[in-house]
């Protein structure tokens, strides 16, 4: 069992997080193996970065964090690696189980970008432009 973790310091599935690199994405998450889903569940941590995911029969799955600090944050010690259960169908995660699970890169250009502290106004999150800037009238 993990200790809990905080949802103010740990990623969320769905939001984009602040370093690049592979992530476990939890979601379509309940409380009980039983539990009567009404709509799609909530959505967990985005557990990463990542030096690898590994399932062996489809029992249990193994990652390795690349940084003991990122560790910290969903193991609570600076233990590398981490086993999760498969409980039924169910992927289990600091007491809470996840229907759903996907494995997916971030690179760097999607990361969420720092606030501007020295902007009046500060920019958004949205996904940046790549290369050269396109002309409004080809912007549709």
């Amino acid at each position: 069992m993990h200790p809990a973790t905080d949802p103010s310091t740990t990623p969320v599935y769905g939001v984009r997080p602040s370093k690049p690199g592979l992530y476990l994405g939890l979601f379509h998450g309940r409380d009980t193996p039983h539990q009567t889903m009404h709509g799609w569940g909530f959505d967990g941590p985005a557990i990463g970065p990542l030096r690898y995911f590994h399932t062996t029969y489809a029992c249990s799955v193994h990652v390795e964090f690349f940084s003991p600090t990122d560790a910290q944050l969903f193991t609570g010690t600076h233990d590398t690696l981490m086993d999760l259960a498969i409980n039924g169908d169910l992927l289990c995660f600091d007491g809470k189980l996840y229907g759903d699970w996907t494995v997916y890169w971030v690179s760097p250009e999607e990361c969420h970008r720092p606030l501007d502290t020295f902007r009046q106004n500060v920019r958004t999150n949205e996904l940046r432009r790549q290369a050269k800037p396109i002309p409004w009238d080809e912007d549709s």
